[in-house]
């Protein structure tokens, strides 16, 4: 990551431009349509299954009537005392019909096959106790019909209490040997009376006739419709494209996968290696589910094309719109890029350059600005110039006027000398402190001393100002040893404490006492001169404050010591250092120095007449 960043950070404009509007285009829009598409699958999908279900809904109920009709066949017998006569007879095998009972089945047989029923292929009768009558297709009725007791509806009918039993799709042979394909319906009969079984009746049907049904479906080439029993035979099935056929063993693929899924509704299974979307619905009268498959692949062949679609669309108008905005980034920034190289031109000091501004915008603002600004370095430039020849001036003029100084330093040594000869302390003393005075003021150009330097000069002027006010001044000076290396600028304190004498001791009456300190005070150095002088009043103390903040230039007739100190301790240090005051009326005046607390560097700053003071 901070690899990305640090290249990021330092690409140009225009492809940053470029590259966060491609991830704030494409990022969004490839979320939104990779969403819709899913979404758009999903509703697909559950769609098709609800409308299939329906779908197979409808079909099941075309078939559930179907079989009610045929279902009402098999409740004939009751109507007809003949033939649950018969069936409660007890008969031998081969023995003959009578006449009677021929008549009287017959008429139950063309009542069966009346109206034109030709979907019914064959009626039989099996009596409790060896009665039988069957007419089979392509064949004359048999009645020494023997009935399997091994026949698995046989053992359905058993729990159905004289419910139809429907058997799903199989063979029946007729006396003639050809074989059909058909389902039946069974159905127990029980006597009214004594409530006990009499036979069954057994009806066999035609296919076709639910195979019509199933063929006014319409399937896909890879859909396919299953109808099995409720122990999953196969009852008939039809295929994507053809026609409803006969049933085979079930599928252990795809249709087996379904049929054992069970239940109604529509679910998603796996089968083959491939996802099916199936939908099943039991039958209420038949007990039959029907099932519809259909491949998720072929149902989602239109979606997929719509997608691929989409993606194309979407990459052509995203490609298009990203190829607009890398023209307009490029165009945009263009004048950024210029003003860029007019930048580095005047870095390399040709300050003749020029930004043709002609917009109102943000860059032709830049650019205008960009325009002051050479116009006043050129304008600097040739103050500094002029400034640098003036102070070389100014340092020749200081070479030839070191004369006078040392003039006056020898002046004063010669007096010194006298006055020792002839015995007068006092003087000797008062011009030893001048002659350090005049040369730490006077000598070299130093921006920076030490406290200890700064203290030094401070303690030769009050020997002087003591011997002029003899005993009115009580002067202490208290300063932490670790702290005279540090770093202070030159005649800060004297003006402090020249100060107090004069408002302190010449405006007093009697002694007066002036206290000279330097403490640390976290990181700040600071450095107080306070005195037990008359003070000030609120108001002239918050005036002489604000003369100090807020003045800039030197003059008037009072207050310019203080502002030059105070002024040159903000210019040097910054806006958080300067100048405090305290005071108070009669309870004396405090003036604190804040500066920061740096060691003084002497490798950088040095003064060869303070080093060798013999040179003077």
């Amino acid at each position: 990551m901070k690899a990305f960043g640090s290249w990021f950070r330092n690409l140009e404009l225009a492809r940053k431009l470029i590259l966060i509007n491609a991830v704030f285009i494409v990022l969004p829009l490839g979320l939104m349509g990779g969403f819709a598409f899913v979404r758009f699958s999903e509703t697909t999908e559950a769609k098709v299954g609800e409308s299939q279900l329906q779908a197979i809904k409808q079909m099941t109920l075309n078939i559930d009537t179907y079989m009610s009709e045929l279902s009402r066949l098999t409740v004939m017998p009751y109507q007809y005392p003949k033939v649950t006569a018969f069936l409660e007879s007890k008969r031998t095998p081969g023995q003959p019909l009578t006449l009677e009972e021929i008549s009287g089945l017959n008429d139950f047989v063309t009542q069966v096959f009346l109206n034109g029923r030709v979907d019914i292929l064959g009626v039989s009768l099996y009596g409790r106790d060896g009665a039988s009558y069957v007419v089979l297709p392509e064949s004359q009725y048999v009645t020494t019909y023997k009935l399997d007791e091994t026949a698995a509806w046989l053992d359905r009918i058993e729990g159905h209490y004289g419910e139809p039993v429907f058997v799903p799709t199989h063979d029946v042979r007729s006396t003639g040997g050809i074989v059909y394909q058909a389902f039946s319906i069974a159905r127990e009969l029980r006597s009214f009376d004594s409530g006990q079984t009499l036979g069954h009746i057994v009806i066999d049907v035609d296919p076709k006739f639910i195979r019509e049904i199933l063929s006014k479906v319409k399937l896909d080439a890879e859909e396919s419709l299953y109808i099995a029993d409720d122990e999953g035979k196969l009852v008939i099935r039809k295929g994507g494209g053809g026609q409803a056929s006969a049933p085979e063993p079930l599928p252990r693929g795809e249709a087996g996968a379904a049929l054992a899924a069970g239940g109604e509704g529509v679910s998603q299974v796996e089968a083959g290696g491939r996802g099916l979307l199936v939908s099943r619905f039991k039958s209420e009268v038949t007990g039959w589910t029907t099932v519809g498959i259909v491949p998720v692949a072929s149902l989602m062949k239109d979606v997929q094309t719509l997608g691929t679609f989409l993606i194309l669309f979407g990459a052509v108008c995203v490609g298009i719109a990203l190829l607009l905005y890398v023209f307009i980034a490029y165009r945009v920034t263009l004048p950024l890029r210029k003003l860029s190289r007019l930048m580095r031109s005047v870095e390399r000091g040709d300050l003749s350059q020029r930004f043709p501004a002609a917009g109102r915008d943000e860059v032709g603002a830049l650019g205008q600005s960009f325009n002051e600004m050479t116009a006043k370095l050129s304008e600097l430039g040739y103050l500094l110039y002029e400034t640098e020849i003036r102070e070389k001036d100014a340092q020749i003029a200081a070479l030839q006027s070191k004369i006078n100084p040392h003039f006056l330093y020898n002046t004063l040594g010669s007096i010194s000398m006298y006055a020792e000869v002839e015995g007068s302390r006092e003087i000797v003393t008062m011009a030893n402190s001048l002659s350090r005075l005049l040369r730490y003021s006077l000598s070299g150009r130093k921006e920076r001393v030490s406290l200890g330097d700064e203290l030094g000069h401070v303690r030769g002027y009050m020997s002087i100002q003591q011997m002029r006010y003899e005993e009115r001044i009580k002067f202490t000076l208290q300063a932490d040893p670790a702290l005279l290396g540090c770093e202070v600028i030159p005649l800060l304190v004297q003006p402090l404490v020249e100060n107090a004498i004069n408002h302190a001791i010449d405006k007093g009456a009697g002694e007066g006492r002036i206290v000279l300190t330097a403490a640390a005070e976290g990181q700040t150095l600071v450095i107080a001169v306070a005195d037990d002088g008359i003070g000030m009043a609120g108001e002239a103390l918050e005036a002489l404050r604000e003369h100090l903040r807020h003045t800039r230039e030197l003059g008037g007739s009072s207050g310019n010591g203080l502002l030059n100190v105070h002024r040159r301790l903000v210019l040097r240090y910054g806006q958080e250092y300067g100048l405090q005051l305290e005071s108070m009326p009669y309870r004396g005046f405090r003036a604190a120095l804040r500066l920061p607390l740096l060691p003084l560097d002497t490798g950088k700053e040095g003064d060869p007449d303070a080093e060798h003071p013999d040179r003077r």
